[in-house]
């Protein structure tokens, strides 16, 4: 994407294979789950494949720009795919490896944080007593003449609060990644043989009324008036999983999910569309491996800066 946010042909090759990718993802048939079904409900190999070298074409083309740039330049830039190119080198990964956990990045970290960013948008329009509550907030620590920066988070508790309730009530990833269990184990009164496939409902452990008091409401003081660890250590809210199997971009997409509010709240106050009830917004989910909203929400942005030139498209060398 350039500077006038023009996607070129590449982008919208790179962007329709994320697309497809996630819908491969979320693919809900049973024969993925139990492999003697497979006779019965065959996975179509054919359309798994052509994605996959599709998408490896793309991804040889990326490194191969970064490699020339860095035989072109001899230097090395710190980007992900050169930290990687860097230890691919270092440590001899394989092809398959690199490309992996390239993917991983992008796939795992794109549309989780747009997910996380409209689901907590769509409880702030709803609940515009806990919207005014943040844009006090941003006003008392930034004033109404500068942007809000990384550096602002730490100071901004109550933005911390709604990052924290809004992915409490509406996880992106509802029943987690796939897990195997490694050995035989007897859980709960129940057997779960070596190999099952295991799902967590961290959905159901957030909104469970034996650990959270009025667990459908949204209420982000609950943060305020209780230290609650949403990064693994705490078993009653797990948006980024826990134990070595926790998502390594936990803070990143923690960090992200909170500058994109922060902006939003800063730079607008957002109502919903005239004749529109709080009560009548859907929020009902998208069923898949992530869960977007069902109906995308809708919501009028009113500027609250004093200076416009804040709003301007700032053109980022990348």
């Amino acid at each position: 994407m350039d500077a006038n946010g023009v996607i070129d042909e590449q982008g919208k090759e790179f962007k329709a294979i994320v697309s497809n990718g996630i819908k491969l993802g979320a693919s809900l048939s049973i024969a993925e789950h139990i492999s003697w079904l497979r006779c019965l409900c065959p996975l179509n190999e054919e359309l798994y494949r052509s994605h996959n070298e599709r998408r490896d074409r793309v991804t040889v083309k990326i490194l191969e720009e970064h490699t020339q740039a860095r035989q072109k330049t001899g230097q090395t830039k710190q980007h992900f795919v050169d930290a990687l190119l860097t230890l691919k080198k270092q440590y001899d990964l394989s092809d398959d490896t690199v490309f992996g956990l390239l993917w991983d990045m992008i796939t795992a970290g794109m549309d989780t944080t747009v997910i996380s960013v409209e689901w907590a948008m769509s409880e702030l329009v709803r609940n515009p007593h806990v919207q005014a509550q943040v844009q006090k907030e941003l006003d008392q620590v930034l004033g109404c003449n500068r942007i809000m920066n990384e550096a602002d988070i730490s100071k901004l508790p109550y933005l911390q609060a709604v990052v924290k309730e809004s992915l409490r009530l509406h996880p992106p990833t509802p029943l987690m990644v796939p897990h195997k269990a490694r050995t035989h184990v007897k859980l709960g009164g129940y057997d779960i043989p070596k190999g099952a496939n295991v799902m967590v409902n961290v959905w159901a452990l957030a909104r469970d009324p034996k650990v959270w008091r009025n667990p459908l409401e949204y209420h982000p003081e609950r943060f305020i008036e209780e230290d609650i660890n949403i990064k693994g250590a705490d078993f009653r809210i797990l948006p980024f999983g826990a134990g070595r199997r926790v998502c390594p971009g936990t803070q990143l997409g923690i960090n992200l999910v909170t500058s994109m509010l922060g902006h939003l709240l800063h730079h607008f106050k957002w109502s919903l569309p005239s004749g529109v009830r709080p009560e009548e917004v859907d929020m009902s989910e998208s069923p898949g491996i992530v869960t977007f909203m069902q109906t995308p929400l809708k919501a009028v942005a009113t500027p609250r800066l004093d200076d416009l030139i804040l709003y301007k498209r700032v053109a980022v060398e990348m």
